[in-house]
């Protein structure tokens, strides 16, 4: 009977060490990357934009319905606390935009709403979705994710530093 007791004892810690051990992060497993305002808001250049998984020879001819993805290289991104903000190319073309976070702590999403003159972004029912690869103060990189015909996703990659 004692040694009923002890098994039962054993088992019991056992349990309770698996359940706590199964909870807590693990390396390769799902870390939460939590991106909050005060990371992405500032003053953001472009000083990079790729292409990724694009087959070789595609064209991306136009990006947020403003210029080809070529010329948001060296563009400015003011991205105000208070949600406003300007996309600036190098070329001088401006678009005035409202963004906003979607952050469930694993996939955080960038959005934004291009805003026309004597626009107000509540009025605006389209938008822009890009994913949040990396965000700190120091690098920010989004990803604009395209699905391919043959039904495989490819993304157009900005990279973009602080001014």
């Amino acid at each position: 009977m004692r040694n009923l007791l002890k098994l039962k004892s054993i088992l019991f810690l056992a349990a309770i060490a698996l359940v706590i051990s199964s909870c807590s992060p693990k390396a390769g497993g799902m870390v939460s990357n939590n991106v909050s305002k005060g990371t992405i808001s500032g003053t953001w250049v472009v000083n990079n934009v790729s292409l990724e998984g694009f087959p070789q020879g595609y064209e991306v001819k136009n990006v947020f319905d403003i210029a080809p993805y070529q010329d948001f290289n060296g563009s400015t991104w003011k991205l105000y606390g208070g949600y406003g903000g300007m996309i600036t190319l190098a070329n001088g073309t401006t678009q005035e935009i409202y963004w906003s976070l979607i952050n469930d702590g694993i996939n955080p999403i960038f959005q934004f709403k291009k805003i026309g003159t004597d626009e107000k972004a509540k009025n605006v029912d389209e938008g822009y979705q890009l994913q949040i690869a990396s965000a700190s103060k120091t690098n920010l990189t989004l990803k604009t994710p395209f699905k391919l015909l043959n039904g495989n996703m490819a993304h157009v990659v900005y990279n973009f530093t602080p001014q």
